[in-house]
This record gives structure tokens, sequence and C-alpha cells, in this order.
């Protein structure tokens, strides 16, 4: 939420024209709930703050090192944004690896992943809404 209040004092979109133009065009939207909600945050998460995590978190960058460099690289996934996008992900891929860290699990970001993305999924469906 902060970073939308932020994204409003900077006199930006809440939401970028290329999600209005999926969520808009889409034939079954639920499908797009169950991608955005379930499936990206289930298999990022596993891939990220599973696999890369565990790996990374034992060598030589550490724990620090293995948040920032993950964020990175989850963050240059995400390059259908503008760079004000990316780096908000990038930010928010550090959140999420500091609770991968600090809970052991890759439950606590998954959730954390999951409820972000069903904010930015209703505010889509809002924005598009048809006002009839």
């Amino acid at each position: 939420m902060a970073f939308d209040g932020l994204t409003i004092l900077l006199e930006r979109d809440i939401v970028p024209e290329f999600m209005v133009q999926v969520y808009t065009t889409v034939e079954y939207p639920a499908l797009i709930w169950v991608a955005a909600v379930l499936m990206a945050p289930l298999l990022e998460e596993m891939l990220v703050r599973g696999f890369l995590f565990a790996g990374w978190s034992r060598s030589r960058l550490g724990v620090k090192g293995t948040i920032l460099l993950t964020s990175l690289g989850w963050a240059v996934v995400h390059l259908q944004y503008d760079f004000y996008g990316c780096l908000i992900i990038f930010v928010h891929g550090i959140l999420l690896g500091i609770a991968r860290h600090r809970t052991g699990s890759i439950w606590v970001p998954f959730l954390m992943h999951a409820v972000m993305n069903v904010i930015a999924t209703l505010e889509v469906a809002y924005l598009t809404a048809d006002p009839d």
C-alpha cells in the first residue's frame, strides 16, 4: 500500500497500461486470477526464494548478497514494467527475501507475493469495471 501511495504522489498510474490491456482482452478473466494470484507466486517463489536462495545463501554471497541478487533477478524477469515498476518489484523482492531468511520457509514469501498480486489484480479489475 505504501508503494501505491508513493505512486499516487508521483502522479503515476497505479496500474500499468499493459495490465489493463491484458485484463480487458482476456476471454476468461478467472484465468488471470489463477495465474496472477496462485501460479506466478508459487512458481516464482519456489525458484527464486526456494531453489536459488537455498543454494546461493550458502555460497560466498551469503544471505545479504543472495537477497540482493535474487531480488535483482526477480525484477529483471518483470521487464514488462517500466523502470519505476521494476524498482518497486526489486524492493518487494528484498522484503520477500528477508521474510524467507527470517522464517526459513518459502510459504511466507509465497503468501506475501500472493497478497500483493491480489491487490494488483483487484486494482486492475476495479479500473476496468463497466460502470453500469
